[in-house]
Formats: C-alpha cells, sequence, structure tokens
C-alpha cells in the first residue's frame, strides 16, 4: 500500500508546538492551518488564550495564521503579518516563531520589519526557507537548531548528572509516555532531564540544555543537526548500537549504553528489563495455541530507519516472524538504513527490502495506512507506530518506545492473532 507521509512544513510547525510555551504564527492561506491546529492542539494542548476567537486565532488556542486570500498574494499581506504579531504578542508567549506557507514564501512580506514594529525582537525569529519537499526528521530537526541559534544560550557551568534527551517529538506515537518512558529509565540510573528539545520542554529549559552533562538520542535521524550544534559547547552525544529503544534487546542495549559512557549502575532498569521479559514468557507459555499462530507470521514494517530496525530484528529473532516487506522513510540514517538492510540479507529475506506494506500477517507503520490495510482485510494486524497515529484517542499509554512499547506491540499482536 502507498502510504501518505506529512511534509516537512508538519515538521516544522510541530518542532515548535513541541515547545510549550512557544507559538507557530503561520503566514498563508487558512487551509495550511487547519490540520496543524487540529493536531497539535490533540496532541499537546497548551494554556487558552484569553479570547480565541480574536482575529488569527478564530476559535482555536493554537498555530495561529494569517489567512492570506487572493487579494493578499497579488498585492502583498505585510499589514497581516504586522497585525497578526500583535495579536499573538497579547498572549504573552516566551518564542514566537513565524513560518510561510510554500506560497507565502513567495509573496516576500518582510516579516523582519513586522517583528520590529511590535518590539518582538528578542522573543520573534523568521524562518525563511520553504520546508515542504524536505523530509520530516530533516525539517524538524532543522528547525530547532534555529531556534537555539536564535536562544543564543551561553554554558555557565556543567551541571554533572545530567541530560539532555534527543531525538523525540509531538509526532511519535503517545509522545508523553514515550518520553516518560525514556526519562524513567534515565532516573533510575540517578541522571536527571533538564530538556527534550521538541517533546514539551519550555524555552527556560532549552536555554539551561547548554549546561547538562551529556545528549542522550533516542531517535537520531530527529536530532542530527541538533547533536551537531550541542557539540559545539562539548556535550558529548550517548547513542545505541542497536538503534532507538524498539523492542527488548534494543531498550535493553540502549540502556547500557548510557551506563557504559555516563558510569551510571542500569541495575534498576536491567531488572525492569527482566521483568518485562519474564512477564512476557509466562503469558506466551500460558497461551500455548496462540502464541503458536505467531511463530511465521508474516509483517510489513515501514518507517524511520532507527525505529524499524530494532523492530524488525525483534519480531524476527525473538517471534520468529518473517519480513516480507521493510521500507525506511526518508530521512533515515544512512548508518541505520544500511544495518537494517545487511541484517536482511543476512538472514536470507533480502527481496523484501525496500516494498511498502504488501498484505500479510501484520502491518506496523503509521497508523492511517496500518488500519486501513486492517480494516480492509490486507491483513491481520494493524499496529499504528509513528507519524499519524499519534495516539489523539488512546487512554492507556500506548508508546512505541522502552518497555511499555514492548507491551503495546505484543499486545496488538496477540490481540490480532486471537481475533483471526
Amino acid at each position: 500500500m502507498r502510504r501518505i507521509l506529512p511534509d516537512g512544513m508538519t515538521g516544522a510547525i510541530m518542532a515548535i508546538e513541541g515547545i510549550s510555551d512557544a507559538v507557530v504564527f503561520l503566514h498563508g492561506p487558512g487551509g495550511c492551518r487547519v490540520r496543524h491546529m487540529v493536531v497539535s492542539s490533540a496532541v499537546f494542548p497548551k494554556e487558552p488564550v484569553e479570547d480565541p476567537y480574536m482575529p488569527y486565532y478564530y476559535g482555536y488556542p493554537q498555530v495561529p495564521s494569517s489567512y492570506l486570500d487572493e487579494y493578499d498574494f497579488i498585492n502583498g499581506a505585510f499589514y497581516k503579518s504586522r497585525e497578526g504579531l500583535g495579536t499573538v504578542r497579547r498572549t504573552s508567549p516566551s518564542l514566537i516563531v513565524v513560518l510561510d506557507s510554500p506560497g507565502a514564501g513567495l509573496i516576500g512580506d518582510d516579516h523582519g520589519k513586522a517583528i520590529l514594529e511590535n518590539d518582538l525582537g528578542g522573543i520573534a525569529m523568521h524562518i525563511q526557507e520553504s520546508m515542504a519537499s524536505v523530509p520530516v526528521p530533516v525539517s524538524f530537526d532543522g528547525t530547532l537548531r534555529k531556534v537555539m541559534e536564535f536562544l543564543g544560550p551561553e554554558r555557565r557551568c556543567v551541571r554533572r548528572g545530567t541530560v539532555n534527551v534527543l531525538g523525540l517529538s509531538l509526532m511519535d506515537k503517545d509522545w508523553k509516555a514515550a518520553r516518560d518512558e525514556v526519562c524513567r529509565h534515565l532516573s533510575d540510573m540517578g541522571l536527571e532531564v533538564i530538556s527534550c528539545p521538541g517533546a514539551g520542554s519550555s524555552v527556560e529549559d532549552l536555554t539551561e540544555s547548554v549546561n547538562a552533562e551529556y545528549n542522550v538520542v533516542v531517535c537520531p535521524e530527529m536530532c542530527a543537526g541538533l547533536l551537531e550544534w550541542y557539540e559545539g559547547f562539548g556535550i558529548p552525544a550517548i547513542r545505541s548500537d542497536a538503534g532507538a529503544p524498539v523492542g527488548l534487546d534494543a531498550t535493553e542495549a540502549w540502556i547500557m549504553a548510557v551506563a557504559e559512557f555516563t558510569g551510571r549502575d542500569p541495575a534498576v532498569p536491567l531488572a525492569n528489563v527482566d521483568r518485562c521479559r519474564g512477564h512476557i514468557f509466562e503469558k506466551l507459555s500460558g497461551m500455548r495455541y496462540n502464541a503458536l499462530r505467531l511463530r511465521g507470521l508474516t509483517f510489513s514494517v515501514a518507517g524511520t530507519a532507527s525505529v524499524i530496525r530494532p523492530l524488525t530484528e525483534w519480531l524476527y529473532s525473538y517471534l520468529a516472524m518473517a519480513p516480507v516487506a521493510v521500507k525506511a522513510d526518508r530521512g533515515s540514517d544512512a548508518d541505520e538504513t544500511d544495518a537494517l538492510r545487511r541484517f536482511l540479507s543476512d538472514v536470507g529475506f533480502g527481496g523484501s527490502w525496500d516494498k511498502e506494506p504488501v498484505p500479510c500477517g501484520a502491518v506496523l507503520c503509521e497508523g492511517i495506512a496500518a488500519l486501513t490495510m486492517q480494516l480492509s482485510d490486507e491483513c491481520r494486524v494493524g499496529i499504528p507506530i509513528g507519524y499519524s497515529s499519534m495516539g489523539i484517542d488512546d487512554i492507556i499509554p500506548r508508546p512505541v518506545y522502552g518497555l511499555r512499547g514492548v507491551l503495546y506491540i505484543m499486545d496488538e499482536l496477540l490481540h490480532g492473532v486471537r481475533a483471526s
């Protein structure tokens, strides 16, 4: 099935929306705003503005827009940039980022002048280039790097035993639960998390982040440029050779990578991994026939390479499932992509590489494609793992990362084979 993925403009908007006290002002037609305002409000609702029906907000408290029309495209819309920024200023954000829609970028309205006329020079910035055509990881990471460059924090001192968690985003499935899961593993090793850029941290957190002792990487694709920027301050990066913490083995490897680099004791989080592994073993042993139905079950998987590599390896090695279609999305890390391709070749599934999801036993990808294939009987179970499956209607946390991610995927697989 051909999937529809978000574009780079979505990545840029969600990067800013992932800062708790920042506001995106979208300079463009109202139609460019709709999906972003709905999704950002659903996954990360912020403090309501005093009057959500005031101009440029029109009933939604997030991602205000200039609502350009045909007159503006012909004659320019500087007046809307100036008025809109003045309206946004009334909500007292710590940071305002002006982004142009692809068409609005051709008009050439002087947002810098509008910022100065509203006396917002210290808290407002304009990102000029259109990122609609670039992959989401590139635009997300690039936007956060530009924000950090604009904030210009100074490294005063190293706060020993502290970390930044990089590579999480609002586009991760159940991003808050994913963040909490990762931070819990770090806390269990005595490490304090200063910030998670793009995943709920404030401008103050981002400013303080340059004083962290380490950066811990979850999904490298979402933070490559940001890592490079932090390295300029002498902050080393910790990255697991196993990829993102997805599945039992990769989660264990991620914990060990952090422990070995920092010299911290991993006993508590490793004990949690063992308990999780034991719990799954007991459940599979008790289910007998249903558990055996997982053996040889075919699956398709698509997504960011650092996520689907450990997922593919875990499903194949731990559950004896067979990968029939594996697709790394645009913007995937080159090393992770090469490692995944080699793994498939080594285990005799080289022909599955670079294929979009096909009818099979289980499909793991972004939610729209996975669930559509399940509803159309093209697979027994569709499991959302990213992008458009952002947990908008999930009450029980179902992230992809860490031990909660392991339990989520196991539950979906077992429920799927039971119902089929």
